[in-house]
């Protein structure tokens, strides 16, 4: 027992390190600049597959003081940070779930079934906490609600500012400007982001055999 809580350990220490490497080596998003894409969520989906939900969440944790401390704060009261500890969670929390209640008999289809409903749910997290408080925080370099904007915000005013061409697409003319702004920039990119790192993470599941500890 007390060998296998060390290992644990150890593991928990090597995933969070590893996620903060990870979180360094960014790839531009091209159609947001503003935006880029890292792999550092890899890490989380292993952390659940070799020792569980909890050490996974313990992972999210380390991984996001890590960046803290050799990054420092990225934004206002750590925003950045906070929001990918948010993401990490909540691809922690649902990629466990699905896990549990998914049985179909091919073991591949079991991952492409879970991964595309995890990283599904993960954007769609990831535009609500951006549309309510994340972008408004960004926006006014101080905590703030999107009910405390002081001024209107549409992608208009995104396009202006970080010199990008994103279009609105007709199907989204049912929300509000500043919600198809919120919408179109981060749930695309979140839910391609969460698909890359499950088609990389799928080259890394053979290699967990020989690690799993839960």
């Amino acid at each position: 027992m007390k060998s296998t809580k060390t290992r644990k350990m150890v593991m928990i220490a090597i995933l969070s390190a590893l996620g903060m490497i990870l979180n360094l080596i960014e790839i531009p998003y091209p159609f947001a600049p503003w935006l880029n894409f890292d792999l550092s969520e890899i890490v989380v989906l292993s952390a659940v597959s070799t020792m569980g939900v909890v050490p996974a969440v313990f992972v999210c944790i380390c991984k996001f003081l890590a960046s803290v401390l050799f990054k420092g704060p990225v934004g206002p009261i750590a925003i950045g940070q906070i929001t990918s500890l948010i993401a990490s969670l909540s691809i922690c929390m649902m990629y466990y779930l699905l896990k549990k209640v998914l049985h179909f008999k091919k073991s591949w289809v079991n991952y492409a079934v879970n991964m595309f409903l995890t990283m599904l749910t993960f954007a769609f997290i990831m535009y609500i906490i951006n549309y309510l408080f994340v972008t408004p925080t960004y926006l006014m370099n101080k905590p703030t609600w999107y009910t405390q904007l002081p001024f209107n915000v549409d992608i208009m005013a995104f396009n202006s500012q970080y010199g990008s061409n994103i279009a609105i697409p007709s199907i989204l003319n049912f929300l509000s400007p500043y919600a198809q702004a919120i919408f179109i920039i981060y749930f695309p990119f979140n839910f391609l982001k969460g698909i890359i790192c499950a088609v990389v993470y799928s080259f890394v599941r053979p290699i967990e055999k020989n690690y799993t500890l839960e």
